[in-house]
């Protein structure tokens, strides 16, 4: 009965979710109370359902992203692409989403969309031009990066620790896929938003257009007061976080410690010049919120036992390898658009050391790599399909850019289709 109860809270709030009736937070964190109420999961059980790595994260990166933005850096970089770029709309669409793609494999998503989303609505609409269509592009981007490397998107890390496998076994097996779904989302990306992306070179209307407005960016960066000594600092302390994200399991401590590391050493280096409460009120308590009661209605689905049931079925669908992988793939893709990939990737871990100790001489290291594409592209096929998505939306939010549920999924989801065939395809050929 308890089953039923739990599916029928979730697909209440997934309902809610889809037609934005609520906010969203506010959706999540009742939904997180019925499991409690009804006696799907205990309070402590729901405490410990939340995944505190995730949220102290992005606390910790909102506090020093705040803090970094106060200098002016920020400002400054947009002149630097606005100049790079001329203005030109298809230059920065490529420009934002290469960007995206490789800071999220060597960082990670989440971190990225924090440093990029606001740079590119502070850019866009200073050139008067719309910037969902880039934000939407630098979500599935966020993703794509993040499945190539170890340390790009949590599924990974999961994976390596539990398979041993090293930072350079992932880039050799995935960047083959990777880079297919990545030239494949490009193309289908610049081919439904021709009208918005297109050179302007052509037009000398649009030409003249694009100057002023650069011209204008410029001036209005001028205009600021800079603090030579505030930008080092700024500089330093990010460029230290980005190393230590990279060296994360060199140093062997978690990423939220070096990230709130980083934001408190900058607020102290940086005390006369930020106001600190500024500093915490700028965090977006609602993207926070929504996390923790998430996690918890996946928490009251985990125990359930579905998703265990579901790798088990994965486990004794089929002898093939071939048809196994595929089926990894495309369970941990649909899975990972609707509930939190790391419960499942964590449950599927000791399925798969069971598949492979049934294959004994056969070379079954696809079926991990099939679980790592799944997991990570599978979440860009809805709104909560992966915590960058999440925090992406909220961000745009902020700046007055509504970006619905349903708006990003009629065009994600055909997307995320698209990639889940592409790594079939590599699947079929690497079995072969």
């Amino acid at each position: 009965m308890l089953t039923y109860i739990t599916i029928g809270i979730f697909l209440l709030a997934f309902s809610l979710l889809v037609f934005e009736l609520f906010d969203k937070s506010l959706i999540a964190l009742f939904g997180a109370l019925l499991m409690i109420i009804v006696g799907i999961l205990s309070p402590e059980e729901a405490i410990e359902a939340i995944d505190f790595d995730t949220i102290l994260l992005l606390l910790a990166m909102m506090i020093l992203v705040n803090i970094a933005a106060k200098s002016g850096i920020f400002a400054w970089l947009n002149i630097k692409i606005a100049a790079l770029t001329k203005g030109n709309p298809l230059a920065l669409f490529f420009f934002f989403s290469l960007i995206t793609a490789i800071f999220s494999a060597f960082l990670d998503n989440v971190t990225t969309i924090i440093l990029v989303v606001p740079l590119t609505i502070e850019l866009l609409r200073g050139m008067g031009r719309d910037p969902k269509p880039y934000i939407f592009a630098e979500i599935l981007f966020s993703n794509i990066g993040g499945a190539l490397t170890l340390i790009g998107d949590p599924p990974n890390i999961i994976i390596g620790g539990a398979t041993g496998f090293s930072f350079l076994d992932f880039v050799s097996n995935l960047w083959i896929p990777i880079s297919m779904v990545a030239v494949f989302t490009m193309f289908v990306f610049v081919l439904l938003n021709w009208k918005k992306l297109k050179p302007i070179s052509a037009s000398l209307v649009d030409l003249c257009i694009a100057n002023i407005l650069i011209k204008k960016i410029r001036h209005k960066f001028l205009k600021k007061t800079m603090h030579r000594d505030f930008i080092l600092k700024v500089i330093a302390v990010l460029f230290l976080t980005i190393m230590g994200f990279f060296l994360q399991q060199q140093i062997g401590l978690p990423t939220y410690i070096i990230a709130f590391t980083a934001a408190i050493v900058l607020a102290l280096l940086t005390a006369k010049r930020v106001n600190i409460h500024e500093a915490f009120q700028s965090v977006e308590w609602t993207t926070l919120f929504f996390f923790a009661g998430l996690f918890i209605m996946v928490g009251g689905v985990e125990k359930t036992g579905m998703l265990e049931q579901l790798s088990h079925w994965v486990a004794n669908s089929t002898n093939n390898i071939f048809y196994l992988s595929l089926i990894v793939l495309w369970v941990s893709g649909f899975v990972s658009m609707v509930l939190d990939n790391i419960p499942f990737v964590t449950i599927m871990i000791p399925v798969i050391i069971g598949i492979q100790a049934q294959f004994p001489g056969y070379d079954t290291t696809i079926l991990w790599w099939a679980l790592s594409l799944g997991a990570c592209l599978g979440g860009n096929g809805t709104l909560i399909g992966a915590s960058a998505n999440v925090v992406a939306a909220d961000m745009a939010k902020k700046e007055g850019v509504h970006i619905s549920f349903l708006s990003y999924m009629k065009f994600s989801f055909p997307l995320t289709i698209g990639m889940l065939l592409l790594c079939s395809a590599y699947l079929f050929i690497r079995v072969g």
